[in-house]
């Protein structure tokens, strides 16, 4: 594990609360292995705290998410003991071979981001995931020759919106996700993605979108995030996941990789 401090964040148009809290906070970013947050550790426990706004069922949640992770990144208001703002875990170490030139990449897995409730929509996760962008471009410097294929799923629009203001070029474009545009190389990775976390394989004669996967999640969102989730669809207009009949309630979600 290893901490830095990173930043002294000024108050925003928030709530007292939180602009007293942002206003105030020294915020540490740290990173720890797989055995540091396996079920029963101090680490696992905060975590589920923060999630439990979250989602239904927390701790089934994030027994899931740990059990297909082997890094977490936490920002903090106090190295290793102060409240976490938010989160991140990562899946190091996987490996796929891309058939137009039999060539074996690295492949990272963003499994699943999560805020403190007192400090969403503040856009302090978006911190987070620049220092997760910095950990990838240090592990491309060690082979720089080789891509690196980062992806994720999600069923909310913050997600995307977030990752696209850090990482240009992701696919499916949220300019051109009709599955009837993909190229064979796309409709590949999609499936072997799919391939990696045992999820169904998509059949390209069937019209089937090989992004958008129906029920793999077992997780739900509480009624106050589904709240949330609306007023930012809403206030943003944003129409992928209608689009795509992407529905969180039935487990679905969105793919989405790039190279880095």
């Amino acid at each position: 594990m290893y901490g830095k401090t990173i930043m002294n964040i000024t108050g925003k148009l928030v709530s007292s609360s939180v602009r007293h809290y942002l206003s105030t906070a020294k915020l540490y970013y740290e990173s720890y292995d797989e055995p540091r947050f396996q079920p029963g550790t101090k680490l696992f426990n905060e975590v589920l705290e923060i999630v439990s706004f979250t989602y239904q069922n927390p701790y089934e949640t994030i027994l899931h998410t740990v059990r297909g992770s082997n890094t977490l990144y936490v920002l903090r208001n106090e190295a290793q003991s102060g409240p976490i703002a938010c989160c991140s875990f990562i899946q190091y170490g996987q490996e796929l071979t891309l058939n137009d030139n039999d060539r074996t990449i690295p492949v990272v897995y963003h499994n699943l981001a999560i805020s403190n409730e007192k400090v969403k929509n503040t856009g302090l996760i978006k911190k987070l995931f620049e220092y997760f962008y910095c950990e990838l471009q240090k592990r491309k410097q060690r082979q720089p020759q080789l891509p690196i294929l980062l992806y994720y799923v999600t069923p909310t629009p913050s997600i995307v919106y977030l990752a696209d203001q850090i990482i240009l070029n992701t696919v499916p474009s949220l300019n051109d996700y009709n599955g009837a545009m993909f190229t064979d190389q796309e409709w590949q990775i999609a499936n072997e993605l799919r391939k990696l976390r045992n999820w169904p394989i998509a059949v390209k004669s069937s019209n089937e979108n090989p992004f958008v996967l129906k029920g793999i999640m077992r997780s739900r969102y509480t009624a106050n995030e589904r709240l949330r989730i609306e007023k930012t669809v809403k206030k943003t207009n944003f129409k992928v996941f209608e689009d795509l009949s992407i529905d969180e309630s039935n487990g679905d979600r969105l793919l989405r990789f790039v190279f880095i």
